[in-house]
């Protein structure tokens, strides 16, 4: 993880200028629909980053793009991430601890589990050979399953 630079007292007059360039950026100036959206999430960016008011900014009305939402301003800072992956919805972490700890499930059952357990999921046996494959090159102990059941001596 890299640290940005806190910036110098000098520079920060120049970023406020940028940002509020960045926010004349809109449709009622000529830029098209996405060009005002990008400047304005810059600026919302720039303004986190910087830890600037917000309030010592005109905020235009949020451009108008099809994922885009009728609030003016900067986003809400986000909260810490919990223990669970910001991405997903525990699907990974579930399936490696099936694997490890269920020895002797075959790895459609832990798929199976796996759905059973997190509504929407849509975990297959190969996602969860590809989880112990994972696994396994970054040096973790993965109980090996066999794809024919063992005959009996």
């Amino acid at each position: 993880m890299t640290k940005t630079k806190k910036p110098i007292a000098k520079e920060l007059p120049l970023d406020k200028r940028r940002i509020a360039a960045l926010l004349d950026k809109t449709e009622a100036t000529g830029c098209t629909p996405g060009e005002a959206a990008a400047a304005f999430e810059k600026a919302e960016e720039l303004v986190a980053k910087y830890e600037f008011d917000p309030a010592a900014f005109q905020w235009p009305p949020r451009p108008s793009t099809p994922f885009g939402s009728a609030r003016s301003g900067p986003k809400p800072s986000k909260s810490p991430q919990t223990a669970a992956s910001s991405r997903g919805r525990g699907i990974g972490r579930l399936a490696e601890r099936l694997i490890v700890e269920h020895a002797d499930w075959t790895y459609r059952r832990i798929a199976e589990e796996v759905n059973r357990r997190i509504e929407g999921a849509k975990a297959s046996e190969k996602s969860v050979r590809w989880y112990a494959s994972r696994m396994r090159q970054s040096g973790k102990q993965v109980p090996s399953r066999s794809k024919r059941p063992a005959s009996a001596p």
